[in-house]
């Protein structure tokens, strides 16, 4: 038997995959030649970019150089007047002018929230604890015994009452002297108000040995058009 009945024999589906084989062999072999003599261009691989909107920025308003630069006032702080600590009283002391004597008032500091009552007693110790006022060459006519007993602020007046040695010593313009002082020192801190005087608790009706009448209750006003110093 020669090749040619030999290859006969092969079957025709061997040989239809054997052909098949071939070409795809060949197929394959060509696109890899093809591929080593043209290559494939490299690919460029960009970062990826942050889609997200950007912030919007705000520009100052453009101002005229020309025009004046506004200014923003400060706000204002709440203000508070300061209670004062202390309020203003007088004493009262006497001047000799050589014709007769003169009433003469001396500033004196007292506690501003003080009742009235206490100022009044404040103006009172101040009053009995000196002899006067040697900036105005002044003096008191009132024994230096004498003590204040009370001292209060009432809805009828100021009510005062002295120890029993406010009555002693003295002549008659010595007795008027020390009931000015009295009065105006009580009335120090309400000029207008009426003044009741007591000695030893006993309403004050007779002054001195001489027997000076004093009325009850007695003002600033009844005081200067009923004695004269």
């Amino acid at each position: 038997m020669d090749y040619k009945d030999k290859l006969r024999r092969i079957p025709l589906g061997i040989l239809a995959g054997l052909t098949t084989l071939v070409l795809a062999s060949g197929g394959s072999v060509a696109w890899f030649t093809w591929r080593a003599i043209h290559p494939k261009p490299p690919v460029a691989t960009f970062p990826s970019l942050d889609t997200s909107p950007n912030p919007v920025l705000t520009l100052p308003e453009a101002t005229d150089p020309g025009s004046p630069k506004a200014e923003t006032a400060p706000p204002k702080q709440p203000t508070t007047e300061p209670v004062p600590a202390e309020a203003t009283g007088q004493v009262y002391w006497v001047v000799d002018e050589g014709t007769g004597l003169k009433l003469v008032a001396q500033p004196i500091a007292v506690a501003a929230d003080a009742s009235s009552s206490d100022q009044v007693t404040a103006a009172f110790s101040n009053l009995l604890s000196k002899t006067g006022d040697p900036n105005q060459n002044a003096f008191t006519t009132i024994p230096e015994q004498t003590k204040l007993l009370k001292a209060s602020v009432e809805s009828d007046g100021i009510h005062i009452d002295l120890s029993a040695d406010f009555q002693s010593g003295g002549g008659s313009a010595a007795m008027i002297g020390r009931l000015g002082q009295v009065i105006y020192t009580a009335t120090a801190f309400d000029p207008a108000a009426p003044v009741w005087i007591s000695v030893d608790g006993k309403p004050l009706t007779l002054l001195g040995g001489e027997g000076l009448e004093v009325s009850q209750p007695m003002t600033r006003s009844d005081f200067d058009q009923g004695f004269e110093l």
